[in-house]
Formats: structure tokens, C-alpha cells, sequence
């Protein structure tokens, strides 16, 4: 018969027990932090909370998986709900990362005749009339006046619309790196930026009636940031339940 073990050797196994990672469906997750999940001290279960979701978001293509089961097979409610919170932090980043580009100016509808100096034809462009703030087209320098020639190696035509060249942003993934051409002060000038992702309101109205957030031209409109702002947590909360409804089907 083996010997009793003393408290201190208990101790030390339980402290082991803790420190070594969970592995669930292949990704091993904090032990630790899953264990303050369920804390009787609420700013220790934050912590953990936070701790979790920066561990997670290091992994985002194994971890989802693990914290989904874990959102549904923990004992703790607590830790239920809160591995559930950071799954859903999870798929908002997926979700900001799958959006279609997004610049953010408002502009004339139909294009213009530009005369390049040196150039025997005229190009085409579109007239940027307003550049919203704390948009990628703001950070990257874009002003309203400027005439948008292209943007890569697309060009525009006589007979091209506002429609044209919103469609042919929203043809980008946002985060991809794309370089604005314009004719500023008499100059040709490139204007390199990385798209952000288009606003779920832009989708409120359409033909460029909010103008300033989908891109488009048109007559602009007020919208609230109220407004603004519900429409973006009803898309992403929508994001949200089809990624559910998609992974509980596997099951």
C-alpha cells in the first residue's frame, strides 16, 4: 500500500494540476485562466476574462474551437458565459477581417474630363467632395477637391458612374493595400492606403443617399451615431448567431 501523501505534496499536485494547460479539440487552453473564470472575486474573473481572450486572439484559427466546447461542456455557468464572451470577440475580429473595402469619401456621380499635362487624351476621374473622419481615406491623406483617377490599374471612363468606383473598392477584402491614383494641384500624385471595412450602416440607404459612409455620391443625409452605431452591433450580432447556427449544424 502506498504511503499517505502529506499536505504539502497535495498542494503542490493541485498548483500542477492548475498551471498545465487544457487541451481541448487540439488547442491547449491557460488552465489558469479558466480557472478564474470562476472566481468568487469579480475583478479576478475580468482579468482572466481579458487574459483569455489576448491568449486566444494569438490563435485565432484553433482557438475558436476550443472555446466553443467550452461554452457548452464547462460545469461553471460562469465559465460557460464568459469562454462564450470571448468566442464572440473572436468572430467580431473574423468578421471586421472578412468586410468588403472601405475608404470613406463622398463623391460626384458622374466623372469629369481631366487634362494631365503632357498627355495628349484627357483622362477621366471622379471628383472627391468630402472625406469622412477617422477613415482610411482621412489617414492616408485623402482630401476633398481631389480628382480620383484609379485605383491600382483600373481607370475610369466617360461613361462611368460613382456606382462604378464604389463597386470596384467594395471588390476588396478589407485590410488589402491598394494605391489611389489622383490629379491634385496639376499633378498626378499615388496615394498608397489599406482598406478598412465598410460600415454596416453604409448599407442603410442606397445610391449614395449615406453618401459619407458607403462611399457613394448622392445627396448626402444625416444619420444619427445612434443610429450609426446600432447598425453596426445588429451586423455583427448577426454575424455572430449565423457563426453559431454554422458550427452547432457540425455537431
Amino acid at each position: 500500500m502506498s504511503p499517505p501523501r502529506s499536505a504539502a505534496s497535495l498542494l503542490l499536485g493541485v498548483i500542477a494540476t492548475l498551471a498545465w494547460p487544457v487541451s481541448a479539440t487540439g488547442e491547449d487552453l491557460p488552465a489558469a485562466s479558466l480557472q478564474c473564470l470562476k472566481s468568487e472575486q469579480f475583478a479576478e474573473r475580468e482579468q482572466a476574462q481579458a487574459e483569455l481572450l489576448a491568449w486566444t486572439r494569438q490563435r485565432p484559427d484553433t482557438s475558436p474551437e476550443a472555446l466553443y466546447q467550452l461554452s457548452r461542456t464547462a460545469d461553471d455557468p460562469e465559465q460557460r458565459e464568459r469562454c462564450l464572451a470571448v468566442l464572440r470577440e473572436l468572430v467580431t475580429d473574423e468578421f471586421l477581417r472578412n468586410g468588403v473595402g472601405y475608404i470613406g469619401f463622398r463623391m460626384n456621380p458622374n466623372t469629369e474630363a481631366v487634362n494631365v499635362p503632357g498627355e495628349a487624351a484627357p483622362r477621366f476621374a471622379m471628383r472627391v467632395l468630402q472625406v469622412e473622419p477617422d477613415t482610411p481615406g482621412q489617414k492616408a491623406g485623402l482630401l476633398g477637391g481631389d480628382l480620383l483617377l484609379g485605383v491600382d490599374d483600373t481607370v475610369w471612363h466617360q461613361d462611368d458612374s460613382s456606382i462604378v468606383v464604389s463597386d470596384k473598392i467594395k471588390s476588396f477584402k478589407a485590410g488589402t493595400r491598394v494605391t489611389l491614383k489622383l490629379f491634385r494641384e496639376g499633378k498626378v500624385v499615388e496615394l498608397p492606403l489599406v482598406l478598412g471595412r465598410r460600415p454596416a450602416a453604409a448599407d442603410l440607404l442606397q445610391f449614395g443617399l449615406f453618401g459619407g459612409l458607403g462611399g457613394l455620391g448622392g445627396v448626402p443625409m444625416q444619420a444619427s451615431p445612434e443610429a450609426v452605431a446600432a447598425a453596426e452591433h445588429a451586423a455583427r450580432d448577426d454575424y455572430f448567431r449565423h457563426w453559431l447556427a454554422a458550427r452547432k449544424a457540425k455537431d
